[in-house]
């Protein structure tokens, strides 16, 4: 049997989910599932389903009672973070589950490891994509594939949903609005922070466990990680400085996705395997795990025990980038370059 003769035995052996959150992007129900989806597979003669999710948490529950029946299983999460965040945390622990993203929403900050939107939205390229082991992240009881963080950024996603409701608030809009709004209240945390048994001295504004290297909807906050090295990349912020200089970081430069702040004195990035952030007075925080934001005092974000299996869109550049080392998981920190900066920040 030739490769692609044997591929494709394999992907007909395999049931495919498509679960499909109705509320998320414009004229899905109507237009998506039913001029893309559904002719994609079947031209493909595979074996599928379309499931509506029907409230927060039901998709989750449905890929966990498909997923622990042992059989072949695919899940496509069609929605926005939220979505994939269900499929992911109902997936995690079946080594016959594997997963794939649709992007529909408006963070979709997983992805752009791969390529370009449009690669997803090609269902017949998913159906025949290329199954890639990837780490995850385990937070408490919760899966991420993408981060988990406690802080600044993690409030400022809280409060996006609500600056969601404003007139063209969407998307990294919503975002920025979101962190233009916690710049006044949430950019200086007293937590005691230790990363492999090594103890970093505070105040931060925000601590970050990174599997992938985007988030907050396009911001490059681990611009080194690598989600299949067995290791997470931690971004510590430290509040070092008057409030006028963090708002230059953070809503300037930061915002404007250059990367550059990894390079400055008040940052320090770690490659390891867990972290715990407490506050000292105990007091709660929102912690962002996967855009699913929560209150505590402690949180513990370290490497998942399991991989899960995601799959690489035919037409994603993702393997060639390896190849080509356009995508390097080494850290590359240019003190001399940022001398200025690494003086001020």
């Amino acid at each position: 049997m030739s490769l692609c003769s044997k591929k494709k035995a394999d992907i007909e052996k395999i049931k495919h989910y498509f679960i499909v959150n109705p509320t998320a992007g414009k004229g899905l129900r109507g237009k998506f599932v039913k001029n893309t989806i559904i002719p994609a597979c079947k031209a493909a003669k595979i074996d599928y389903e379309i499931y509506y999710t029907k409230a927060a948490g039901d998709g989750q529950q449905f890929v966990k009672e498909i997923a622990k029946k042992g059989d072949p299983v695919r899940f496509y999460a069609c929605g926005g973070d939220g979505t994939l965040y269900e499929v992911v945390n109902g997936a995690y622990g079946y080594p016959n589950a594997q997963i794939a993203a649709v992007p529909l929403g408006s963070g979709n900050d997983w992805i752009k490891i791969f390529g370009d939107i449009e690669v997803f939205h090609d269902i017949e390229g998913q159906i025949n994509g290329i199954p890639l082991v990837i780490d995850c992240i385990q937070a408490g009881d919760e899966i991420a594939i993408n981060q988990a963080s406690m802080g600044f950024d993690a409030d400022a996603c809280a409060v996006q949903g609500e600056m969601k409701k404003l007139p063209g608030a969407a998307g990294h809009v919503s975002y920025f609005l979101g962190g233009l709004y916690c710049m006044f209240t949430k950019v200086k945390n007293d937590f005691d922070i230790e990363i492999d048994g090594v103890k970093y001295e505070g105040p931060f504004v925000f601590a970050a466990g990174c599997n992938s290297r985007w988030y907050g909807s396009g911001i490059k906050v681990a611009p080194f990680a690598d989600i299949t090295d067995h290791k997470l990349d931690f971004v510590l912020m430290k509040r070092k400085q008057p409030w006028i200089i963090m708002f230059f970081i953070m809503l300037l430069d930061w915002q404007n996705n250059k990367d550059t702040h990894v390079h400055y004195k008040h940052c320090e990035y770690i490659r390891g395997k867990k972290m715990t952030v407490r506050d000292r007075q105990e007091r709660n925080h929102y912690t962002n795990i996967d855009g699913e934001c929560h209150r505590t005092n402690e949180i513990t974000i370290e490497l998942a025990e399991k991989p899960l299996t995601f799959i690489v869109p035919k037409k994603s550049t993702y393997f060639e980038d390896i190849e080509s080392g356009k995508i390097s998981g080494e850290i590359k920190i240019d003190e001399k370059k940022y001398t200025l900066k690494r003086g001020l920040f």
